[in-house]
């Protein structure tokens, strides 16, 4: 995200106007004061974009911008936000006139003297800027999200001046253009060139602009009197053919269960998908052209279940932004959360009816739960509202919280107003705000009328508190009870939920619910002291919960063998959380999770077993520890593999596996299946193998940067062999040629292809080099700013989350907390993002310190 947080400057502009004798004061990006003023001045605005796209994807691109609007002031500037420079800038027009303009402070400043109360046009042609043009050799895309359209365009940058869009874009007859409007007029330009007009959008933020130009193929399907396309680069027309049709049927699943959930018809004029090599999101919801990453919807021979849920939930979450984010969109950028939570819970729904085998809300704590208290167990945790003074810093919103405390939120909200009161409010509220803006408190205001709670008491300390309750059970006298306090702070602060909790006494276990609405909760109806408590046993109760010593020993050794899967999954997530807690020895628990393994049937609970087990094997052990459990822990996984029928599953233990396997035999059985090409009979595709290969180089020292050179010469797949290349340097035996990697990436040029950079840079600084690599810490850090200000806006938390996966010593958190005292001027965004990631390292440190020392 281009950003200028360093630099808030203050300009003084005197205008030629003798009507606006007072300076105009303006902030670099887009502030929420110019935002607040511009939404009272501005009015009936549309956008014209005529685009010049140059044969070689690689040129400037010529665009004329036409802005029509109604400006209320006649004593005010009108101040556009473009990051460019003048040399960019050929001619403002206003009202067919030629007009004086400024370029100041990342904006485009024209005097009021040149406006009339009435309709005013404005024609400013200039070269776009390149920083949110995304290019490749054969294909380019816009992207921006959250305020970057102004890094390419003039315009008024902020989600509530909504306005139509339309686009006509002049290219080479051999590519195709796809943008938010349908096209309707073709003309030859001759010369091998063509122009192609779009129709205008119903009204959209400028966030959700976007247009493409590239070698797209194009496949359409039609159901119901609705076409959709799919325009995409997949060079394998086997893996098209098998994943078309289920891409198909989900967006049209998705798109009637929308239209029946909220009564409101689909509302814009078209759904393209728009899939992209290596993008840098899952997805994102422009209407009309949405994008989504390639590798996640063409999925190889095979997949696994994780795999087809993860498209399902993509394909829906996306759909549903075109009702929350698009048709209604948050005002300002720190409520962005809204469209996130809404588009989160409904793909959760429409998942449901798309996969009826699942238990779903099993689903749901394993896709939430742990994602979210990765985030809110840490000193670092964000509320899911966040405060925003200024769009530069609207990329640092985003995260775990909003991704996935706030369908937890919603969940509550939904056990709490009722299922049938909450789809009636959320109709009326998207009905009311339609191709408008609303806040929280708008929706909040609707429910709480459907209501008999005061729900904007009950939101604020889930909407606008960081952090989670810590809670207890004791016994007292002659009942039970229940403690909750925040984990941090000193405080009477109570999340309001309801929790699902079982007690073990003699053969009798006995399920029950308790409502909390305050610090201590009594519960005279259990009136003798259990011999064991779960302290949760589905997905209702949110929270540290801190278990006993006798708990925890029931709960570590019978784990396996309780009947209800949901349960198992509970349990499992809190006691990893009483692990980072430092309440179990890392051998204690790897055990368990090894018997978890060999024993669990259900893919979900298998899953969440297998992601831990990763994390604890790497990231909570020393190389000695490492060593004694290697071989029977992969001899456990491997015996796994052999009797697992399902090939899906086959292959997601094979993949947990190639990551934790370090003992010799281990290697050489790894170098044997990647030559081979399959598990047990079962292919592996060119991306399972890639990663096998990582593995098996970053392992075994005999193998270096050339084998993996050599490995991608042999792929099919152009976008993987490049993204091995570029990644090649970091499994070189030839320091120099590691160093050099290090020091190219501190260029914009070398960060393009961010998961390629993601990728790299999780095994740069993988546990098993973090001596070697501890030594590029302190310019990783370092770095973190240019890279909040270049990149995109899951880069700057992906970047430090894989610069400090390695490491858990009392050495790698001093430089951490060196860097932190050194740099008092860090952004405050940033240093909460540092603490979220560095929260795994001082709890790898301190969990070590107090076992393994």
């Amino acid at each position: 995200m281009k950003s200028s947080f360093l630099l808030i400057s203050t300009l003084f502009i005197t205008l030629l106007s003798c009507k606006q004798p007072k300076p105009v004061i303006i902030d670099s990006g887009v502030s929420h004061t110019l935002a607040q003023e511009r939404f009272k001045d501005i009015s009936e605005l549309t956008y014209h974009l005529k685009l010049t796209i140059a044969d070689s994807l690689q040129n400037d691109i010529l665009g004329k911008a036409t802005i029509s609007l109604v400006k209320k002031n006649s004593k005010t500037p009108l101040i556009l936000d473009f990051v460019s420079t003048l040399d960019k800038v050929s001619e403002v027009l206003v009202n067919n006139k030629k007009a004086f303009f400024s370029l100041e402070n990342e904006h485009l400043i024209i005097p009021s003297r040149f406006f009339t109360p009435n309709t005013n046009k404005v024609e400013i042609s200039f070269i776009l800027g390149n920083s949110a043009l995304n290019r490749n050799p054969n294909y380019f895309y816009s992207l921006f999200v959250p305020a970057r359209a102004r890094t390419a365009i003039p315009c008024f940058d902020q989600p509530d001046l909504k306005a139509s869009v339309s686009y006509t874009i002049s290219m080479p007859k051999s590519l195709t253009a796809v943008t938010n409007g349908l096209p309707y007029y073709y003309e030859d330009l001759g010369s091998n060139r063509k122009r192609v007009r779009f129709e205008s959008t119903q009204p959209i933020s400028t966030y959700l602009w976007a247009f493409a130009v590239g070698e797209f193929k194009k496949t359409s399907a039609k159901r119901n009197g609705r076409e959709i396309s799919i325009y995409h680069l997949e060079q394998d027309s086997a893996k098209v053919a098998t994943n078309i049709p289920a891409i198909f049927e989900q967006v049209f699943h998705s798109i009637k269960w929308m239209e029946d959930y909220t009564g409101v018809d689909f509302p814009f004029a078209k759904y393209d998908l728009l899939c992209i090599p290596s993008f840098q999101f899952a997805g994102m919801e422009h209407p009309g052209a949405i994008y989504y990453r390639s590798e996640l919807l063409f999925l190889s021979d095979k997949p696994t279940q994780k795999q087809l849920l993860r498209r399902a939930q993509l394909l829906a979450h996306e759909t549903a932004h075109i009702w929350f984010g698009d048709l209604v969109t948050m005002k300002w950028f720190g409520g962005v959360w809204q469209k996130e939570v809404f588009a989160n819970f409904m793909a959760d729904k429409i998942v449901e009816e798309q996969f009826p085998e699942l238990n779903h809300k099993l689903t749901f704590l394993s896709n939430h739960f742990p994602a979210s208290y990765a985030v809110d167990r840490t000193i670092g945790a964000n509320p899911i509202q966040q405060n925003l003074d200024n769009l530069n810093d609207a990329g640092s919103m985003y995260g775990n919280i909003i991704y996935h405390k706030a369908p937890i939120m919603m969940n509550q909200l939904e056990n709490l107003s009722g299922a049938a009161t909450l789809r009636k409010g959320l109709g009326m509220y998207l009905k009311k705000y339609a191709y408008a803006n609303a806040t929280w408190a708008d929706l909040i205001d609707i429910l709480n009328d459907l209501s008999e709670y005061d729900l904007a008491l009950w939101s604020n300390t889930w909407v606008n508190e960081a952090g989670r309750p810590l809670i207890e059970y004791g016994f007292e006298k002659d009942h039970m009870v229940v403690h909750q306090q925040p984990e941090y702070l000193d405080s009477s602060k109570v999340w309001a939920q309801q929790i699902n909790f079982a007690y073990i006494s003699g053969a009798k276990r006995i399920t029950e619910e308790v409502e909390i609405l305050s610090a201590k909760t009594s519960l005279h109806q259990i009136n003798k002291k259990p011999d064991f408590i779960l302290p949760t046993i589905d997905e209702s109760g949110y929270g540290l919960f801190l278990m006993d010593d006798a708990s925890l020993k029931y709960a570590i050794n019978k784990l396996y063998l309780l009947p209800d899967e949901l349960m198992r999954a509970a349990l499992l997530v809190q006691l990893y959380e009483n692990f980072l807690y430092a309440k179990i020895h890392p051998s204690t628990y790897l055990d368990m999770l090894q018997v978890l393994v060999l024993n669990e049937d259900n893919e979900q609970v298998l899953a969440l077993a297998c992601g831990q087990l990763t994390q604890v094997f790497w990231r909570f052990t020393t190389a000695r520890l490492r060593m004694h459990h290697s071989k029977t822990l992969e001899d456990a996984l491997l015996s796994r593999i052999r009797k697992e029928e399902s090939p899906g599953t086959k292959k997601m233990l094979f993949e947990i596996w190639s990551n934790v396997v370090t003992s010799a035999p281990g290697i050489k059985k790894l170098h044997q299946i990647i030559t081979e090409g399959k598990v047990e009979e079962v292919s592996l595709s060119e991306s399972d193998l890639s990663d096998a290969v990582f593995n098996l180089a970053l392992k075994d020292p005999t193998l270096n940067s050339s084998f993996l050179i050599s490995f991608a010469d042999t792929l099919k797949d152009t976008e993987l062999r490049d993204k091995i290349y570029f990644m090649s340097r970091v499994f070189s035996q030839d320091q120099a040629a590691k160093d050099s990697f290090v020091a190219d990436l501190g260029k914009i040029e070398n960060r393009r292809k961010e998961n390629w950079v993601l990728t790299a840079i999780a095994y740069l600084h993988h546990p098993f080099l973090q001596e070697q690599s501890m030594k590029y810490l302190p310019q990783a850090l370092a770095l973190s700013e240019s890279i909040k200000e270049t990149g995109d806006i899951f880069f700057p938390i992906g970047w430090l989350n894989n610069s400090l996966r390695g490491y858990g010593s009392l050495e790698s958190m001093k430089i951490i907390e060196h860097f932190l005292k050194k740099h008092p001027n860090y952004p405050d965004d940033l240093r909460l993002k540092l603490l979220q990631s560095a929260d795994m390292v001082k709890r790898s440190s301190t969990v070590k310190n107090k076992y393994l020392k």
